[in-house]
């Protein structure tokens, strides 16, 4: 058999890699190439694909190759090294190289090679190629030019000629001389050598910078330099080198070597030996600094290592430069790295070259800003005849000579135009000599032939004079053209070729004499067709657009041979010199002819020549707000906010100013306004768009406020003149239908009424005398009103305070409760007596210091103080300062002896006896003296009278006490009765009693004289001593113990106690010393110190100073604080902390709650605007100034209708407008034949302006109908002026006094995508920018921005817009669903068929189905429907596919015939258009491998973020964006487009909702509102509020959830913060358009919150009850909770006397337990009073009273005693908290007998479905309950204790606002 084919595998191939083992810049240069070879060793021939890659040192290499079976083939890579790389190279570097063999995409083997890259200007060595030293060979070197100077020196020292002339008329011996004198000059360098030199290693062959400068080389490096001296020389160097050695020489006559490296060193020798002498060398080593050889020295040192062979090779680099080795380029050090050389570079000996001369013309230099316009509104589309000429529809003119043609056109005035040429038509083709020779001839004499028959010629003619005739009727423009001229050229578009006119002659045709043939005459001079040369520039980058100006010195025939010139390079182009007639138009010709040919009519504008580089004058543009204006001053015929109001007022003004109009902010109404107040005040305006839909939506309002007569719309070129006769002829037809009165009147009511909604605003928000307006005092005060209200402040600090002091007074505060916090609290506080203010490390010792002193004599003190009380028996209670001086004084007088006399030399029980004896008796005779005047003496009576007393016997039967009786009576002080002498005779026994105890005493001596009588006075200043020191320790010691002291006193004579006496003293005077220390260590208030237990006090702060010293210097801090806080009358803030009535944390607010609470009682009251609100009283004037102003818009549009009406003229007039009438009248009857639109508004201007002071155009129209002259309108308006370019709007600006520009620079520009925004870069000064918007901005042209949106009815459905792009500044309303978002992403699993039809199906057919869905239901079908795409592809797809499904449905009608059709667009054609639904297909998103491109089409766009803007702020009410793309597939690192960014987060949006957004641009108030106060207030009622909602500027400052549907709210609360917003904004436009979102809407005014906040939450909570419902389930809680009251019947008709007889008992305690068991629980005083109603007993009395209470104690009931009552029952259940009892008819329980277990348990259920009640809330709820009409304050008294004992219960909980609930 056989043997089978060998397969293609690794097996059977293989690939092999040639290339230097050494690669250096000379590889790059020399274009060293690389060789592959590819072996396929398979039975079959073989495509395979070979790489080569290297890093960085490659340019990658790929080929494929076809190689036969069992073949090789080798590959020639070529210019692969890459020259940035190997020039830059500054060290050796391995690289490798590696090749890959494929086949199939599949690899099969590999290779690679490693290589070593040569750093610049370095050899690889003699083992590499030779050959190349000669690229480092460089004659033109600077040094090279030093040397030769210098050995030119030399040889004129050697007589010879200094001049290098090489080999020319020069034998050897001059070469050789020369070669000696560069020899000399080298060696004089004194060049050092920078080592030994290895030729066999790679090594640097040049040396960086100047050799000669740097003095130092190796051999390799001198020897190149050297014969690089030598070429400059002229002469061919020859280099010698060896493994190191290196020599240089030269031929001695014009030779070289056979090849460029030889190796043969015998013919070297034989040619430098003598007698031949070709060559001559000189060993390099002799040229080194130290060398001494001469030049003949060194040849010879070199011929004796030649034949010690030791050169290996020789390089000729005359041989290497034949073979094309120049010299490399020089590498040079610049600022970003290095620059290359080159040789031709390095030398200035030659004189430049001459500048080149062209017969060709380039662009223009300088383009002014109109000839940008012009170029700008060139229609560049293959639909403009100017760019694709057919011929069609005109005349082909015979022509040799373009300039003879039009030099006889002008001579001779005009030429008769003939048909019937006899020459063949041929079009681009040169005429025969014979031919140019007739049609020569024929111009000569006038005539001017076409090749056409001459019929034909005569009814093209025909054709082109209408059309020109037309054109200038309707337009004022000439469109007729001779054509000179033709440009051939290739279409880069199709590829197709084209022809274009060069030149064009404006000409006139007309019939000549005769008529029969036609007259062709020039109409101006001849111009190059811009529409082409911009076409050039734009398509082809062909800049010959310098003949675009004046042409006039040229000749024709030179334009078209520069144009020749100009295309020459470009392959099938070419330039023909035929002629045509025909007439050349364009979409905006008529644009582009106003700035072309009347362009200085127009440029006196203003804002023209800002344009054009002249500064734009500056305007005032300060205008009076709404409020401030009479509504008589502008006109608001349609509804408009503060913002439009602005815009509409700076328009009445006359000046200009841009618009800026977000989406749905009412740019049309604003507009409409603006309009109407325009033609109000007797002004012409314009009113421009390009859309017709936008003219159409000005002109519907304009016609709904009843002055559409006065506006013409006219936006088609295509009008009918008949049509616009007809309104015209109608509006003159109208009259006034009656007088319009009350016009101004209305206005000043309306003005007054908003003062008095302005008024009390303003007074609220101004700011006062602390800084503080009344609506942030009230904020700070109920921001604080928790704070406890104790501060003491004096009105004179209130007086005193401004807004600086205020402000330091709360930075101090703060800085003293931040200090006070430091500390850990002032009161109470360890330092708390510390008076420092000042800390330093020496204060800290000091106090430190004397606290532990302190502590230490204490300590002493106390043990001596124990011992003193100890030794005398005595106890003491608190140790104060008082006592502790008694106990000194008591010492120091007992160790002095003082008492002495007293207690020495006598028993305790004697001195106890004569101490008690002194003192009965001073206690009798202080009784006795204030009886009698003196003692009485008894003398010897005494024993008998005393015996008489002690028996008690009768005074009166004995004689010594009658006698001592009668003394009595003598001495007495006043009568004494008979009973009460033996009291007194008592008195006088006891006295004498104690004398004579006394007497028997020693220690009485002194005070007895000698006869035994007791002498009082001595007495007295004897015991004085002993009295005080009793006195004393009486009131020191505790329970004191005279005769324990006595006995201790007496004991102690023996001096035993006055160690202790005496250490007392010391340690008393120690411890005063130490805290007289501590006191003035600690700078402590003495009157401060708590005197009740003194050692305590000091040794507890000393204690705690130790404890806490390191808290010192807070503490300084804090007291140097308040020494600057009562230097601002703040002292009371540091006696409130310290006191304890305020803390660190409410200190600040207690202040502000007081300041603000005195602002407010001074400022409300003082302030009549806000004295005089009420809620209801505002909401009256609110509904007044509402109902007020529609009357009055109303009103104002019947007073503009009539005004205009008004002036019209009449038919009778007179004057001027008279005459313009007539031939108005005229021109109508004649249907303006012969005549166009233009002509008849040139002809009747003024009457014009009573017609129509209104007209609606396009910016062509305008163009078309409008002469081209400044200031023909007062104002031009333009509407969507993003998408509008400048070029474009000129002429309409040109043409009014004032423009105002609307648009919204945030939105889309007027370029597509696709169609390239050509910029003139040579021009960027004269570029517009985009659009007409943005250039006015540039201008600097006043701004006004609208803010308020309308469109969406969901805020979310703007909110990303808004967020992303707006920056917040939009405001907009809230939804009351606005929890949830109107954004929905729906995802859809597709694939974006990426590389194909790049469409995205299933998510289109997701979207279909949609829609489908949509337009079934009958519902959801009322909603019109968009649906965007990304792309427009994906739009074809939704298109297709959404066509088939509604044609199969048959919902044809459903979705087209209808208001606002289904429409399917993509980004770039969608604004202007909103649906109330939109559906988005995103469209891109993974490809079929899973791969994401970030190519989003037109997002990536510049501006591309704009078109997004645009889209998603289409929808009304919902937007749907079907997306298989997720935002977290969108990688930002990847790309730095705004859009994507923006589609990105647009997803993210769409998926999470707001919380994706960045967070919400502040409130337009700052800080906290009232909302949040009232939302506390609501919530504690179990409302779920949210404050601030809503995600704009707007905020809801409180809006409630219902609490039926937590994801809907219920109710919006709106305060009186302060806003920008004016007064018809906050009381109409808001409240309005949030009742039309469908909020309910309640204003609270601050004022009337402050003032009464419970009434102000009571009246929401009832509105928000009526609103829940919860008001008619106010009665489910009595059904549920309550049960009937059962009462006993009563039985009989008793009298007291039933009850108090006690017959009845058994009786009456039976109807008492029936009362208990039926009516329990009942307290006693409504059981009595139940007994005697049912016993019919109407008459009580104390008596019924007592004997009730008895039977009902007999009884023993079960009873329970709550707030002070005795409450009885018979089971358990009924003091259990559960249900309560009501009574129907009679009422028999007064206002406290229900009792309160029932009033908590109907507490409890009021509660029961409410959060809390106010207490007057539950009063009166409590008293209907029970059925009390009437109320006392015994029943408020009663409810009140009662939720005490609820509370006590732990049912009710009261809060300090009085409001209860449930616990």
């Amino acid at each position: 058999m056989a043997e089978s084919k060998k397969r293609i595998g690794k097996e059977t191939a293989s690939i092999g890699l040639r290339l230097p083992q050494f690669v250096g810049y000379s590889d790059y240069f020399y274009e060293t190439p690389l060789y592959v070879q590819i072996k396929n060793l398979s039975g079959e021939s073989a495509p395979f694909s070979v790489s080569v890659t290297g890093g960085e040192l490659l340019v990658p290499f790929e080929e494929e190759a076809e190689v036969p079976f069992e073949s090789a083939v080798e590959l020639t890579a070529e210019g692969v090294f890459s020259p940035v790389f190997l020039s830059q190279r500054e060290e050796l570097r391995q690289a490798e190289v590696v090749a890959v063999l494929s086949y199939n995409k599949k690899e099969l083997v590999r290779t690679s090679m490693n290589v070593t890259v040569l750093p610049y200007d370095w050899w690889e060595g003699l083992s590499g190629n030779a050959e190349r030293l000669a690229g480092f060979v460089r004659p033109k070197l600077s040094d090279c030019a030093r040397v030769l100077q210098e050995a030119g020196e030399r040889l004129k020292k050697w007589k010879e000629s200094p001049e290098f002339y090489g080999y020319a008329g020069a034998d050897k011996n001059a070469v050789r001389r020369a070669a000696a004198a560069v020899f000399a000059a080298l060696r004089g360098e004194d060049i050092e050598k920078d080592g030994e030199t290895d030729l066999n290693e790679p090594l640097s062959a040049v040396r960086e910078g100047s050799l000669l400068r740097g003095k130092k080389a190796n051999a390799l490096e001198l020897a190149v330099f050297a014969a690089s001296a030598l070429e400059a020389a002229g002469l061919h160097p020859v280099l010698a080198l060896g493994g190191s050695e290196a020599g240089v020489g030269a031929w001695l006559y014009d030779s070289c070597f056979l090849d460029p490296v030889t190796d043969d060193s015998d013919i070297v020798a034989k040619y430098c030996s003598d007698g031949i002498n070709n060559l001559c060398f000189f060993d390099v080593e002799d040229l080194f600094a130290g060398g001494n050889a001469a030049y003949t020295a060194s040849e010879a040192h070199f011929k004796r290592k030649l034949a010690a062979g030791a050169f290996e090779c020789f390089v000729d680099i005359a041989r290497c430069r034949i073979g094309g080795r120049g010299s490399l380029p020089l590498r040079g050090k610049s600022g970003k790295g290095y620059e290359l050389i080159r040789e031709e570079e390095m030398t200035d000996s030659a004189a430049p070259a001459p500048l080149p001369e062209f017969d060709k013309l380039g662009g223009e230099n300088v383009k002014t800003k109109n000839r940008q316009w012009e170029r700008r509104l060139l229609d560049l589309t293959t639909k403009n005849a100017l760019l694709n000429f057919t011929g069609r529809s005109s005349l082909h003119l015979q022509c040799a000579d373009a300039d003879l043609l039009f030099e006889k056109l002008t001579e001779k005035g005009s030429l008769r135009l003939k048909g019937g040429s006899p020459v063949e038509e041929a079009f681009f083709e040169t005429q025969s000599a014979l031919s140019a020779e007739l049609f020569s001839l024929e111009l000569r004499k006038g005539i001017l032939r076409a090749f056409a028959d001459a019929k034909t010629t005569a009814e093209t003619a025909l054709r082109l004079v209408r059309r020109n005739r037309e054109a200038d009727e309707e337009t004022g423009a000439k469109i007729l053209y001779l054509a000179l001229g033709f440009l051939k050229f290739v279409s880069r578009e199709d590829n197709k070729t084209r022809f274009a006119p060069l030149v064009l002659v404006p000409v006139a045709m007309k019939r000549a004499k005769g008529n029969e043939d036609f007259a062709v005459e020039a109409d101006g001079e001849y111009f190059v067709n811009s529409t082409l040369l911009e076409y050039l520039k734009q398509e082809f980058n062909i800049d010959i657009r310098g003949l675009g100006g004046d042409v006039s010195a040229l000749k024709i025939s030179e334009i078209l041979a520069m144009v020749l010139a100009e295309i020459a390079p470009m392959k099938g182009w070419d330039v023909s010199k035929d002629a045509y007639l025909a007439t050349f138009s364009f979409q905006r010709y008529l644009m582009w002819n106003d700035i072309r040919n009347h362009f200085d009519a127009l440029k006196g504008n203003q804002i023209v020549s800002a344009l054009m580089g002249e500064r734009l004058a500056r305007q005032e543009t300060s205008v009076p707000s709404e409020d401030e204006c009479d509504p008589q001053d502008t006109l608001i015929p349609l509804s408009a906010d503060s913002s439009q109001y602005s815009a509409v007022a700076l328009s009445r003004t006359g000046a200009s100013f841009v618009l800026h109009g977000p989406p749905g902010t009412g740019k049309s109404q604003t507009i409409t306004n603006i309009i109407a107040n325009a033609v109000e005040d007797n002004k012409r305006v314009l009113f421009v768009a390009e859309k017709k839909a936008a003219l159409d939506v000005v002109k519907k309002r304009l016609d709904g406020i009843g002055i559409g007569e006065f506006c013409l719309e006219i936006h088609s070129n295509k009008t009918d003149k008949a049509d616009v006769l007809r309104r015209l002829e109608n509006t003159l037809s109208l009259k006034n239908e009656g007088e319009e009165r009350g016009f101004e009147e209305k206005a000043r009511s309306l003005k007054l009424l908003r003062e008095d909604l302005k008024a009390p605003m303003l007074a609220l928000h101004k700011k006062r005398r602390l800084g503080l307006s009344v609506y942030e005092a009230i904020l700070l005060y109920l921001e604080n009103k928790d704070a406890p209200d104790i501060l003491d402040i004096e009105s004179s600090f209130y007086d005193s305070l401004t807004e600086r002091t205020l402000s330091e007074c709360r930075g101090m505060i703060l800085t003293a409760a931040a200090a006070a916090k430091e500390c850990g609290g002032v009161f109470r506080s360890p330092f708390e007596n510390v008076g420092l203010t000042e800390y330093s490390q020496e204060v800290r010792d000091r106090v430190f210091c004397a606290a532990e002193v302190m502590l230490t004599e204490i300590k002493h003190l106390k043990a001596y103080l124990s011992l003193y009380l100890e030794f005398y028996r005595q106890k003491i209670s608190t140790i104060t300062q008082r006592k502790l001086n008694s106990l000194r004084l008591l010492a120091r007088e007992l160790s002095a002896g003082v008492y002495d006399k007293y207690f020495a030399n006598i028993g305790e029980e004697e001195f106890n006896a004569f101490y008690h004896a002194n003192r009965r008796l001073d206690d009798t005779l202080s009784y006795y003296l204030k009886h009698f005047k003196v003692v009485v003496e008894l003398g010897k009576d005494y024993p008998e009278v005393k015996a008489l007393l002690d028996r008690e016997g009768d005074w009166r039967m004995n004689k010594a006490a009658l006698t001592a009786a009668k003394r009595l009576q003598r001495a007495a002080l006043h009568p004494l009765s008979p009973e009460d002498m033996p009291k007194y005779l008592r008195t006088l026994v006891d006295l004498h009693s104690f004398i004579a105890l006394l007497r028997e005493s020693p220690l009485s001596r002194p005070f007895f004289d000698r006869g035994g009588n007791i002498v009082y006075k001595k007495r007295a200043e004897f015991l004085a001593g002993l009295y005080e020191l009793h006195e004393e320790a009486a009131q020191t010691f505790l329970d004191y113990n005279p005769d324990a002291f006595n006995g201790m006193c007496v004991r102690a004579m023996s001096g035993y106690t006055r160690p202790v006496l005496e250490g007392y003293l010391k340690a008393l005077d120690a411890f005063e010393a130490a805290e007289d220390s501590y006191l003035k260590t600690t700078a402590a208030d003495r009157s401060k110190i708590v005197q009740e237990d003194v050692l305590d006090y000091f040794s507890t702060k000393a204690g705690a100073l130790i404890d806490n010293i390191d808290m010192l210097a807070n503490w300084c801090m804090y007291k140097n604080t308040c020494l600057k806080l009562r230097s601002l009358g703040l002292s009371f803030i540091s006696d409130a902390l310290e006191s304890g009535r305020l803390t660190s944390e409410n200190v600040l607010a207690g202040f502000e709650k007081n300041v603000a609470k005195n602002f407010l009682e001074l400022a409300i009251p003082q302030d009549a605007d806000l004295s005089r609100l009420s809620a209801g009283t505002l909401e009256d004037t609110v509904e007044k100034f509402r109902t007020m102003w529609e009357d009055y818009s109303l009103q104002t549009r019947r007073h503009i209708r009539s005004d205009l009406i008004s002036r019209l003229p009449a038919a009778d007039g007179e004057g001027s407008l008279s005459l313009e009438l007539s031939a108005f009248t005229r021109l109508a009857k004649s249907n303006l034949r012969g005549a166009g639109l233009r002509a008849l508004f040139s002809e009747v201007p003024e009457l014009l302006r009573r017609i129509c002071p209104c007209m609606l155009m396009s910016p062509i129209t305008a163009a078309q109908y409008l002469e081209p002259q400044a200031d023909l309108f007062d104002l031009v308006i333009f509407d969507e002026a993003s998408q509008m370019t400048t070029a474009e709007a000129v002429g309409c600006i040109a043409r009014a006094k004032a423009a105002v520009v609307v648009g919204d620079p945030k939105q889309l520009p007027p370029t597509a995508f696709f169609h390239s925004a050509y910029v003139d870069e040579e021009n960027l000064e004269n570029e517009d920018l985009e659009s007409v918007l943005d250039d006015c901005l540039a201008l600097g042209m006043p701004e006004r921005h609208l803010i308020w949106h309308y469109r969406s009815r969901h805020e979310s459905l703007i909110a990303f817009s808004n967020n992303m792009y707006y920056g917040g500044k939009l405001c907009t309303f809230p939804s009351p669903d606005a929890l949830e978002s109107r954004v929905r992403l729906v995802k859809v699993d597709g694939t974006y068929d990426r590389g194909f039809t790049k469409v995205n199906k299933k998510e289109a057919e997701a979207l279909v189905q949609e829609v489908i869905r949509r337009l079934k239901d009958p519902a959801l079908s009322r909603q019109s429907m968009g649906v965007v795409t990304f792309s427009s592809a994906q739009r074809t797809a939704v298109e297709k596919l959404l066509t088939k499904e509604i044609a199969a449905k048959k919902l044809d009608a459903v979705a087209y015939e209808r208001e606002e059709p289904l429409f399917v667009k993509n980004l770039e054609n969608v604004q202007g258009d909103e649906r109330d639904v939109i559906l988005f297909s995103v469209c891109y998103g993974p490809d079929a491998m899973g791969r994401v491109s970030l190519n989003f089409g037109p997002l990536n766009q510049a501006g591309g973020w704009r078109r997004l803007n645009v889209a998603v702020s289409r929808a009304r009410e919902e937007m749907l964006v079907f997306s298989t793309l997720e935002a977290a597939q969108i990688d930002l690192n990847k790309t730095s487009s705004k859009g994507v960014a923006g589609l990105k987060a647009f997803l993210e949006f769409a998926e999470k909702g707001r919380t994706t957004l960045a967070a919400p641009p502040a409130s337009v108030r700052s800080g906290a509102g009232l909302g949040q106060f009232i939302a506390e207030e609501l919530t504690g009622f179990g409302y779920e509020c949210r404050t601030d909602v809503g995600a704009s500027e707007f905020k809801i400052d409180v809006a409630v959830l219902d609490p039926r549907d937590n994801k809907n709210f219920v109710l919006a609360i709106l305060c009186d913060g302060e806003t920008q917003f004016s007064v018809k904004d906050r009381n109409i436009l808001q409240v309005q358009s949030l009742k039309r979102g469908n909020w309910n809407v309640m204003r609270v005014n601050s004022v009337n919150y402050y003032s009464n906040p419970k009434r102000e939450i009571k009246r929401i909570k009832d509105y928000l009850d009526r609103l829940t419902g919860a008001e008619q389930k106010d009665g489910a809680w009595m059904e549920k909770f309550s049960r009937p009251y059962r009462a006993v019947e009563a039985q009989g008709a008793e009298v007291a006397a039933y009850i108090t007889g006690g017959v009845n008992d058994g009786e009456i305690k039976a109807r008492l337990a029936l009362l208990v068991a039926t009516e329990e629980p009942i307290s006693r005083s409504f059981l009595k009073t139940r007994l005697l109603e049912t016993y019919g007993i109407r008459k009580t009395g104390a008596r019924v009273e007592a004997r009730l209470n008895a039977l009902i104690d007999e009884c023993k009931f079960k009873r329970e005693r709550v707030l002070g009552t005795d409450y009885y029952y018979k089971t358990d259940r009924a003091v259990q908290i559960g249900k309560f009892r009501v009574e129907s008819e009679p009422i028999l329980r007064g206002e406290t007998d229900t009792t309160p277990f029932e009033m908590v348990s109907l507490i409890k259920a009021a509660l029961s479905g409410r959060v809390s009640l106010y207490f007057d809330e539950l009063t009166a709820l409590a008293a209907q309950a029970l059925h009390l009409p009437r109320y006392s304050e015994a029943f408020v008294s009663y409810l009140s204790d009662c939720v005490s004992f609820g509370e006590q219960k732990g049912i009710l909980v009261r809060s300090v606002s009085d409001r209860i609930s449930l616990a």
